[in-house]
């Protein structure tokens, strides 16, 4: 089903609004604990290979105490309701640039690090944490990483993310695959709503995604936009009503 706008205006409802103010806090702080858990127990070679930014840099990005911005979180209404199917920070990392002799230049030198990578990663691992909790808590007992009430927000937010597709196969249901830096992470394909905008740049037609921003665990705004065939952005403006 195709729905026409004429406008860059997407309208929510007061309840979609507030019920991704509340939840995108939730998942922030779920993002938030599983970067500091794979930082305290990923050898340093995998973080390299599966994060690829220092700790002590992109840890104050998703925290929201840097002055590169916030935490973009890409939801989804779908069939079962609203789902978060990822987060981005692209940012740059600075370092200083030195000569031969160690003498400081005033010059900086710049890496771009991509968030879809980091973004993706985090929803393998809180994914596969849920899961095994759920399976094996109940046995073991004792404290786990994600409490009832996160374990609830996984439930009803996240979509199940892994780095295999055989789980998938199994069960015959549809599923997307990123790749970034030969790192492939599997993710169950969740329906969007199809738009068609007609403005004065001419005709865009794609899914309707919403962004939430999220800074110092606390809800910035909303952010949608339509997302074409080729994965091109047109952001929108959100109206609530």
């Amino acid at each position: 089903m195709r729905t026409t706008l004429f406008s860059r205006e997407i309208k929510y409802g007061k309840k979609d609004a507030a019920e991704l103010e509340e939840a995108s806090v939730k998942v922030q702080l779920i993002y938030d604990k599983a970067l500091h858990m794979l930082h305290s127990h990923l050898p340093d070679f995998l973080w390299d290979a599966w994060i690829g930014v220092p700790y002590e840099f992109i840890s104050s990005l998703y925290k929201g105490d840097n002055d590169s911005g916030t935490v973009f979180q890409k939801w989804i209404q779908g069939p079962s309701g609203w789902k978060c199917i990822g987060c981005e920070r692209h940012c740059l990392e600075s370092n200083d640039f030195y000569q031969d002799n160690d003498k400081l230049l005033n010059q900086r030198a710049y890496k771009f690090h991509n968030g879809r990578r980091q973004s993706m990663m985090l929803q393998a691992t809180i994914w596969s944490i849920f899961e095994k909790t759920l399976l094996f808590h109940p046995f073991l007992g004792g404290e786990t990483l994600f409490d009832g009430e996160e374990l609830e927000t996984i439930a009803s937010y996240f979509v199940p993310t892994y780095i295999s597709d055989v789980r998938f196969r199994e069960l015959s249901k549809p599923f997307k695959e990123y790749n970034g830096n030969n790192i492939r992470v599997y993710q169950e394909w969740i329906s969007a709503p199809h738009l068609v905008l007609q403005w004065e740049g001419g005709l865009t037609e794609g899914r309707w995604m919403t962004g939430v921003y999220v800074n110092q665990a606390q809800f910035s705004g909303l952010g949608p936009y339509l997302k074409d065939s080729e994965g091109k952005r047109t952001y929108m403006e959100a109206f609530v009503q």
